[in-house]
């Protein structure tokens, strides 16, 4: 198998890896509608670019192996009506948990080291962002022991 290749089971995750980050750009942006304070701001802008990077990335992997990626949705369903800050968070830290269970099912399956490289740094960077929204929200035990598998 070509390094632009990928098995059937390696494209399918990526492409649910590629839902996942087209969901949290998408909470990201209304995310910032709700967030009060500047120093959250700050961390909900950062998170948003670095989730259209890595949404980007995994677009380009998936044309060069001749796969179509899928396009994002217009709109997607927050877990829970988002009013304010917290709740704005708790939509945030869920879109991690996504992104950490797709990136890892990638991790999982790929054999393309390119994409292995993508989902290894994917999967950590959405563990620490949902371990500091659980830390902002107040929420025990901040970080799991097995990212992805929440």
């Amino acid at each position: 198998m070509s390094t632009t290749e990928l098995s059937e089971s390696s494209e399918q995750a990526a492409r649910k890896a590629l839902e996942a980050e087209h969901a949290a750009v998408w909470l990201y942006g209304l995310a910032t509608a709700f967030t009060e304070e500047p120093k959250v701001r700050s961390e909900v802008d950062e998170a948003a670019a670095t989730h259209r990077e890595h949404r980007d990335r995994a677009r380009r992997l998936l044309r060069a192996a001749g796969a179509a990626p899928p396009s994002a949705e217009p709109a997607y369903r927050p877990p829970k009506a988002v009013t304010d800050q917290n709740s704005a968070l708790r939509a945030l830290l869920a879109a991690e948990q996504d992104c950490s269970v797709g990136w890892l099912a990638v991790l999982e399956r790929s054999e393309s080291r390119q994409l292995s490289e993508l989902a290894l740094t994917c999967l950590t960077e959405a563990a620490t962002r949902a371990t500091r929204w659980r830390l902002r929200l107040g929420i025990e035990p901040s970080a799991p022991a097995f990212p992805g598998r929440e």
